[in-house]
């Protein structure tokens, strides 16, 4: 892996300043593929798109924004402030669901299906990491509620996406409407089917590792 620069960029609120990693190269060694879709690369670690401002607490895409500058980049000379410029960070399940109460979310399905896999992922998370799923003595409402939706905005004529509409089918104890869909997949996915229907079989609708 070799790192890339840092792009800075202005919260479009209060103007302060962040900035948010990037690579020149990366690789898969070491990758952990996971039943949600979602990979665990090491040597090929992800950056936020969704993020917040620090300083206001405003939430935004940085991809919607113009970035005003790199830092750390090979002989290149920049401004003091930006080396000092906050790091963009993943949000949190909270920050996470206040985003779907921004307009730019409530009145854009690819934007409220975006979201909602970071919110069903970030659950997830916590499976990764050992620990409990439900902390908070709503998670379980949210999280169900969150899983129904996004079945709602998944297009099941992407394959990726269908894989994901299975296991929320899954997640959600449904293991037979899981299978319909696992088992229209075309035969090069069989390794996929496999550990799907082991899956049903046991009865088991938590997270699993494929790779």
């Amino acid at each position: 892996m070799l790192p890339g620069p840092d792009y800075i960029y202005k919260c479009p609120k209060c103007s302060s300043l962040l900035k948010i990693g990037s690579l020149m190269s990366g690789n898969t060694c070491g990758a952990k593929l996971f039943s949600d879709g979602k990979q665990i690369a090491p040597m090929l670690p992800d950056f936020p798109n969704l993020t917040k401002c620090k300083k206001c607490d405003t939430i935004f895409w940085l991809s919607n924004l113009k970035e005003i500058g790199t830092c750390n980049a090979w002989d290149e000379e920049y401004k003091p402030e930006w080396k000092k410029a906050d790091r963009a960070n993943f949000l949190d399940i909270t920050d996470l669901f206040r985003c779907l109460e921004m307009d730019s979310v409530k009145n854009h399905k690819k934007e409220e299906k975006d979201v909602r896999i970071q919110i069903w992922w970030t659950y997830n998370d916590r499976i990764r990491e050992n620990k409990k799923i439900f902390v908070q003595e709503k998670d379980e409402v949210l999280w169900k509620q969150n899983c129904i939706r996004l079945i709602e905005l998944l297009d099941e004529s992407d394959v990726n996406q269908k894989i994901m509409a299975a296991e929320l089918h899954r997640n959600l104890g449904e293991f037979d409407v899981c299978m319909k869909l696992i088992n229209s997949l075309d035969n090069n996915l069989d390794w996929v089917i496999e550990k799907f229907k082991t899956e049903c079989e046991k009865g088991n609708k938590s997270l699993v590792q494929i790779y």
